[in-house]
């Protein structure tokens, strides 16, 4: 019985899961979602500009907001009245710069943090910077499950905010009064202290300031930790603060990952909370990381970069590349420097090699950004790639179907896409029939040398059953390479159960971890009781070499995609060789270089189609839907009949006197007649049995085909 399994879901597995055979019990991994928004197009890097922001630590007199405006304050000491899980919006009364963005609100959490962006955060939310809800910012003064208290010894907490100082060196200042460090509502424990988050004008500098902390009730011991720092558009953009339980709060050091926080402690120095007068500072660089870096029109010898525009209008840009995946640092001398514009040609590199690329920002006088974080990967073609097809247009009635022919029709290796570069690939053969159509639309054709659409097998079984279960980046299914190949597609299942739309990124990683192959695509959903497969174009080059792996890394949008479990070990076959160029060895739920192998699995990829192709450029070829006529006359008014279909000897052609010429072509793509005077009855005897193509055009330049069939 096969088991099919969505990946974003906690597996349960047995402790001996990566020994064939064993039966799924125990909870094992959740879905690692840290690098999926940061990773949804590949070479696209926001992480850059919040980790340029700069951390000092000093010592400024904690100053009280004047002329607060409260946002909340607590009535009672229970946990819907004390604070314990409020948001608020506020107005700031000037542009902040924050992550390049400007913004003039933000949203103001209870539980230590505020956010930017229209998506708010949940009034429960109580990890801001590691957790995965899809605001455009967040800055975390005492981020997790915190509360406040009424009437204790006189005081009582509140959240507000105000301005200090006047344009343009204003401040706007968020103050949390009177807050406990963790969520309570005892009232005969109390440990109270304040804190503040102040955003000034102009400079954009982030502050967080903290107050003397007390015991009001009590003096037992509260600890924990809280997650102190600033966060960009998704969770894997982080610049925050960590300190052990053995060390103290104002010894803390950069965090290592999004969910580090700093420990606390109210009794003792070690480590403690924060003292009196603390103040935190992050200052934004003053030149901003590139985004959106891509590469495309690629040929044997060159490929041209581009990239957004920075955010902080620089002359010019720097850029390196390499074919070492070893990131270039502030010392390296660049390749091209102070490039004008967003985009650039590099040329003399070498056919069938892998580069590179990293882009930043040059502000002037040294002043330089970060380089990008990801290198944008791209592999340049092979070294004699054949000519570029031509192909021609053709104009159709809307929802009608159109047959388009490249030329020369000698070879049927062509390649359709829907887009110049990347794309899906439509079909391969000649010639090929679009769907109908609805409006004008443009498709790009290529041809080949070698081989294309070798399968590799392993279609997915639906009929198993559908069991939760979870992947991590580590998860995926490990191939050696015997001879250069392309993994030009493979079919996954994504998941939703809403049906909806999203994003998938998808790696090809060498032993050693590295990305040697990356794409992110769009994917629609199913639910799990009805996966639908969708197939993925990926044109991955990849060189010979052994324990290389295909995996998720991430994916917005829909719950996860669906793979296979079996308790028959061994029961998927490995490997899977297909015509000396690549081996499916296994699928592991571990990490490079160690692979441990699991034989009872198989990891979201299904079907591969590989081959060792060598490709043109692409030719673009435009479809012109006739949106004239309405539906009901375009169906009638000059649509060209040829009858009977299938023919013996002789068509009738239905109004010859609308027609310029025909041109008739086998299925292969071959002309087999040219210029043909448009008849009545036109005699086709001479041809031998088989499928003909027919391509009209008519006399006021539209052109129409006709698919006739000769017994």
């Amino acid at each position: 019985m096969k088991k099919l399994y969505p990946f974003n879901q906690p597996l349960k597995v047995s402790t001996t899961e990566r020994n064939p055979g064993k039966r799924i019990r125990t909870p094992f991994l959740k879905f690692l979602t840290v690098l999926a928004a940061l990773l949804l197009s590949p070479g696209q890097n926001c992480k850059a500009q919040i980790i340029a922001y700069t951390f000092s630590q000093s010592s400024s007199v904690y100053t009280p907001v004047a002329n607060e405006t409260v946002l909340a304050a607590a009535t009672d000491n229970t946990a819907t009245l004390n604070l314990n899980s409020v948001v608020s919006a506020v107005n700031i009364p000037f542009a902040f710069s924050f992550n390049g963005t400007s913004y003039t609100s933000l949203n103001v959490s209870s539980n230590g943090f505020v956010t930017f962006g229209s998506v708010a955060p949940s009034p429960f939310y109580t990890n801001p910077l590691s957790g995965n809800t899809s605001y455009q910012g967040a800055i975390s003064v005492w981020g997790r499950d915190i509360s406040s208290f009424y009437n204790i010894n006189g005081k009582t907490g509140k959240i507000s905010y105000g301005v200090t100082g006047s344009a343009p060196n204003r401040e706007f200042v968020v103050q949390w009064t009177n807050f406990r460090p963790n969520a309570s509502t005892v009232s005969t424990i109390v440990y109270s202290f304040s804190f503040q988050i102040r955003l000034k004008e102009t400079s954009n500098i982030i502050q967080m300031a903290y107050d003397q902390g007390s015991y009001l009730a009590g003096s037992t011991t509260v600890n924990g930790t809280a997650e102190i720092g600033i966060r960009g558009v998704s969770n894997a953009e982080f610049n925050n603060r960590l300190n052990p339980t053995t060390a103290a709060f104002t010894t803390s050091g950069p965090g290592t990952a999004n969910s580090s926080a700093q420990a606390f402690n109210t009794v003792g120095t070690v480590p403690g909370m924060p003292p009196a007068d603390l103040v935190y500072t992050w200052t934004p660089p003053s030149c901003y990381t590139p985004t959106g870096i891509s590469v495309n029109n690629l040929t044997s010898v060159s490929a041209n970069l581009s990239w957004n525009a920075s955010a902080s209008s620089p002359g010019g840009y720097d850029i390196y590349y390499s074919t070492s995946p070893t990131a270039p640092t502030s010392s390296t001398t660049p390749n091209f420097s102070n490039v004008p514009g967003t985009s650039y040609q590099i040329n003399n590199l070498n056919p069938l090699t892998t580069y590179y690329a990293w882009v930043r920002s040059n502000c002037g006088s040294g002043n330089v950004s970060l380089w990008s974080l990801d290198s944008m990967i791209f592999t340049t073609k092979c070294s004699n790639p054949p000519a570029a097809p031509s192909v021609n247009g053709t104009t159709i009635n809307a929802n009608h179907q159109a047959i388009l022919t490249a030329n020369p029709s000698s070879s049927a290796n062509f390649s359709w896409y829907d887009a110049p570069n990347g794309g899906n690939l439509m079909f391969t053969g000649n010639p090929f029939t679009t769907p109908a159509l609805t409006a004008t639309t443009n498709y790009y054709v290529s041809t080949f040398t070698g081989t294309s659409g070798i399968p590799t097998g392993r279609p997915i079984y639906t009929n198993g059953g559908a069991f939760t279960g979870s992947g991590t980046t580590n998860f995926g299914l490990v191939f050696d390479v015997l001879s250069y190949m392309v993994l030009e597609s493979v079919t996954v299942y994504p998941l939703s159960t809403t049906s909806a739309s999203g994003t998938l990124t998808i790696d090809v990683i060498d032993s050693n971890g590295i990305i040697v192959n990356t794409k992110t695509v769009n994917v629609v959903g199913a639910p799990v009781s009805a996966p639908v497969a969708q197939i993925i174009s990926l044109d991955f080059p990849i060189f010979p070499g052994t324990n290389y792996k295909l995996r998720p890394r991430g994916y917005t949008g829909i719950d996860g995609l669906l793979y296979e479990s079996n308790t028959t070990a061994g029961y998927f076959g490995y490997p899977l060789n297909v015509q000396n160029l690549v081996d499916i060895k296994y699928s592991t739920l571990t990490a490079p270089p160690t692979n441990t192998p699991n034989t009872g699995l198989y990891y979201y990829f299904y079907d591969w189609k590989v081959g060792n192709k060598c490709e043109s450029a692409r030719s673009p070829v435009t479809v012109t839907v006739n949106s004239t006529l309405s539906t009901s006359e375009a169906d009638t008014k000059d649509t060209i009949k040829i009858y009977p279909n299938p023919f013996s000897d002789t068509v009738t052609i239905d109004r010859p006197e609308l027609i310029s010429s025909l041109d008739i072509f086998e299925a292969s793509g071959k002309l087999v007649m040219q210029n043909v005077k448009a008849e009545q009855k036109l005699s086709l005897s001479h041809l031998v049995s088989g499928t003909y193509i027919v391509q009209i055009l008519m006399k006021d330049g539209t052109r129409q085909s006709v698919k006739l069939i000769k017994k």
